[in-house]
Formats: C-alpha cells, sequence, structure tokens
C-alpha cells in the first residue's frame, strides 16, 4: 500500500514572534533538554524557552500517532523554524495531505497565518486542528475560510463543533476528541502514597470562560480532605509528560470536570467584555462577573469537553472523581469516573465508593479496557484517515 505524502505542520513552543522563532531555530539544531538542568532552573520562568509545549503532552501525543501512521510518510516542520519553514513551504506541492495541528493553531495564529499562501497553492486536502476552541475564534475561522480548509477536525462535541464552524462550509467537521497515549500513560510499580492528586494550571482569564467549576471542586476537596481522612497533594503547576505520568501513579485519585466553556462564541464577544471588565474592575468576583455577563445569556451553545486530562489518569489506572457531565460520551459515569454531582450533595457517596478498594480497582479495570479498545491516539488518526485519504 502506498503511504500518503503529508506535511504535518506543529509548533515547538507558542508561536510568539521573532525572538521566539529565533529561540525554537537555535534549540532544535542544539537538541537542547530541560532534563539536563539543574531541579532548581528546570522549574524557573527561564527554562521556557527550552521546554516549549512539553507540559502540554496532547499536542505531541497528536503529533506522534500522525508521524508514526504506518499509512503516512510524514514530514515533520515546526513552524517557529526560521529556517525549516520556508523550506516545506516551497516543496507544499510534494504533498498529498497537509496537517495543521493543535499546537500550531491554538494559542496564536500568528505563525500559520504567514503560510496562508502556500497553502493555497497545495495540491491535497487540507485538515486543520484547531486548539483551544473557546478563544481567538474569529482567526481561527478566518483562517480556515482563508486556505479553503476542507477538513477541521475538532475536540468538540460534534454538534457543538458544526455550528461553531458553519461559516467554514464547504469545510468538513470531524469528530477528533482527545485520547489516550498508553505508551506514556500507563501504570508503574510502587505505592500510591496520595489519595487525591491534582497539578495542572488555571486557564488564562478564568472569569471570561463563564463557570469555576474545577477551580471550585479543587477548592472543596482541599478544605474538606482531614474531615474525609483524605491524603490530598494539590498544587497549580505544570509537569511534563513523564513527570505527570509518575505523579499519576502515586495516587489513588484525581479530581476534575469537562475542559472548555459552556458559553461558545464564533466571535468572542463576550470573552473581549469580561477581559475588559476585568482589567477595569481588578477586584472584580467571579459572582459579579457572571450576573453581569452570563446570568441572562440567551440559548448558549455548550463547548464543554473531555480533555487528555481525563485519559491520562485512566492509562496510569488512578481512579477519578469527575463532575457530572457528558464528557462526549465517551466516559460513562459510575463505570469509568465516580460522578459528583455539581452541588456536591453526594459527596458522602462518593468518598464512600472511593474508599472502596475493591470497587475502586473494578472501575479503573473498565476504564483502561474501554479506552484501550477505542480510544487511543492511533484511532484518533486512523479514523481522520479513513476520512480525509
Amino acid at each position: 500500500m502506498r503511504r500518503a505524502r503529508t506535511l504535518l505542520l506543529y509548533a515547538r513552543s507558542v508561536p510568539a514572534g521573532l525572538l521566539r522563532s529565533l529561540s525554537d531555530t537555535i534549540i532544535s539544531r542544539l537538541h537542547l533538554s530541560t532534563s539536563r538542568l539543574p531541579d532548581s532552573i528546570r522549574r524557573s520562568r527561564y527554562a521556557m524557552w527550552l521546554e516549549g509545549y512539553s507540559s502540554l503532552s496532547y499536542v505531541n501525543d497528536w503529533r506522534d500517532a500522525f508521524a508514526g501512521s504506518p499509512r503516512l510518510s510524514a514530514d515533520l516542520c515546526n513552524i517557529n523554524d526560521l529556517l525549516d519553514m520556508p523550506r516545506f513551504m516551497r516543496r507544499i506541492r510534494d504533498y498529498d495531505l497537509v496537517v495543521v495541528l493543535h499546537s500550531a493553531a491554538g494559542d496564536s495564529m500568528r505563525q500559520v497565518r504567514r503560510a496562508t499562501a502556500a497553502l493555497d497553492s497545495r495540491r491535497g486536502p487540507l485538515v486543520v486542528f484547531f486548539g483551544n476552541e473557546y478563544a481567538g475564534m474569529t482567526e481561527k475561522i478566518g483562517f480556515a475560510r482563508d486556505v479553503g480548509a476542507e477538513f477541521i477536525a475538532s475536540q468538540l462535541p460534534i454538534e457543538s463543533a458544526r455550528w461553531l464552524y458553519a461559516a467554514c462550509n464547504p469545510a468538513r467537521v470531524l469528530a477528533s476528541p482527545a485520547a489516550l497515549n498508553p505508551t506514556v500513560y500507563k501504570t508503574a510499580e510502587g505505592p500510591r502514597t496520595i489519595d487525591i492528586g491534582f497539578r495542572g494550571v488555571l486557564y488564562a482569564n478564568p472569569f471570561a470562560l463563564g463557570d469555576e467549576e474545577r477551580t471550585g471542586l479543587l477548592r472543596f476537596f482541599v478544605e474538606g480532605a482531614r474531615s474525609w481522612d483524605l491524603v490530598t497533594d494539590i498544587n497549580f503547576e505544570r509537569y511534563a509528560a513523564t513527570e505527570w505520568a509518575a505523579f499519576l501513579n502515586r495516587c489513588r485519585g484525581v479530581v476534575g470536570a469537562e475542559s472548555g466553556t459552556y458559553y461558545l462564541e464564533r466571535d468572542d464577544a463576550t470573552r473581549h467584555a469580561v477581559i475588559e471588565y476585568v482589567g477595569q474592575h481588578p477586584n472584580a468576583t467571579f459572582d459579579e462577573v457572571f450576573e453581569l455577563f452570563f446570568a441572562r445569556y440567551s440559548n448558549p451553545v455548550s463547548g464543554k469537553a473531555i480533555s487528555s486530562r481525563h485519559f491520562e489518569p485512566v492509562g496510569t489506572k488512578t481512579c477519578q472523581i469527575l463532575l457530572e457531565g457528558d464528557y462526549n460520551g465517551i466516559l460513562q459515569a459510575d463505570r469509568d469516573y465516580i460522578s459528583l454531582s455539581k452541588d456536591y450533595s453526594n459527596i458522602d457517596d462518593v468518598v464512600r465508593r472511593f474508599r472502596d478498594d475493591g470497587y475502586r480497582s473494578e472501575l479503573v479495570d473498565h476504564a483502561l479496557e474501554h479506552v484501550l479498545a477505542e480510544h487511543t491516539y492511533t484511532h484518533r488518526v486512523n479514523r481522520v484517515l479513513d476520512e480525509v485519504l
């Protein structure tokens, strides 16, 4: 079988101007890594230039799954690389398929926008994976339309995604939610000394999302842990993939909620208004912002979705306590995770079940079997390729 020649456009780090591009161009050629640095330096703000997107493991998991597909002969192009990017753009017509990945079209469209003219001259279909489908949507939708993308692969529930990208016709919208990388997220030997753990960072401009579900849930567990006799380790910092997997293997459980927003918008109008208001009123509370901008919001379209953070604990057999939600219809309440009501009214029953070793073991076993059967990144890439090739 002939393998399709494929160009994968990704970003090693946030596409954010000349200084970042110079950094990426140099680092990629010197093969520098934060793993070679002392821990004190590795956790400093200066190490971000080396770290790039290493702590956002899902963007690398998608990239590696495409690059490793036996159906493709793939070339990787870091859009921040000042030497590689123009070289690959000159050869754009060599490729049967072009894929723009989340890292290249998530935090900023600045660099990938520069490839518009070259992408217009492609001969094969273009698939675009947008990251952060709750922000910057005017620019993202505009890009998809300007380059005539044949396919938009979305992490959102499919009906929400079709609504969001309705203006991008005739592009087909593909359901492409997060998945599991089982080579990184797997069980390891050793004691699980933490009952409930968490590592992660808060959303930028969190009030603009219109809810505080995850933040409130973490606060609830920090405050209630002693009364439930649970050992918690909850901190707001990012870990690289291997470090995060090791941490998960020290935890019996983690807590979480669906990612994204209940208030999808194509033009970011409410998001911009909230950010402006909070900038002018730095002491504003979430309740104040919600009452002003969301309480009477008409006909909201939800962009709440499953994320990679819900699959990674599955791989390490770490039990999840999640706020009730749909999770793209993939994870089932009280079969793959313990479901906590949004008003926390069933917390006593949740803690009782969590502390039952037998129940917890059956639940994590079922979740892993289910995900390995249908929801790895290899499955996701194959389904995309079935549609586009």
